[in-house]
């Protein structure tokens, strides 16, 4: 059993307003209509904005982790989740995605190496890729 704290553990908006504003562009420039062109442009907003609350809920700025090989729990004052670490999480240089299956539903949890130490990241990151592995 391993557990430890993750604090700041914040989502970065830089990745969705490039998307979405290269979106919006480029569907901004197919349309021939000035209507059409500003509902593609309000529809990448709203769009943007709902994938962005989405990433906030799924990554709560901080909290406690206890991880027991596959098994993860995370408890904060709003959020406690416990389950088992799915094989359809991912690992990225600077994130970990966890699909936490639990005993009537799933979450999706979020951490960024920035809100935790160097060991802390690197055992949950090992956890997600021993999941990972096929038996």
């Amino acid at each position: 059993m391993y557990r430890f704290t993750v604090k700041n553990n914040f989502p970065d908006h830089k990745p969705f307003v490039v998307f979405f504003c290269f979106l919006a562009l480029l569907l901004y420039f197919s349309y021939s209509h000035i209507l059409s062109e500003l509902l593609a442009c309000f529809a990448c907003l709203v769009i943007g904005v709902g994938c962005f609350k989405k990433v906030k809920q799924a990554q709560p700025s901080e909290g406690v982790i206890i991880l027991q090989q596959s098994q993860l729990g995370f408890f904060n004052e709003q959020l406690q989740l416990q389950g088992k670490i799915s094989p359809k999480s991912y690992v990225f240089a600077n994130h970990v995605v966890i699909r936490l299956i639990g005993f009537y539903q799933s979450h999706w949890l979020i951490i960024s190496s920035a809100s935790v130490d160097e060991l802390s990241f690197s055992r949950l990151r090992r956890a997600v890729i021993a999941v990972q592995q096929p038996a």
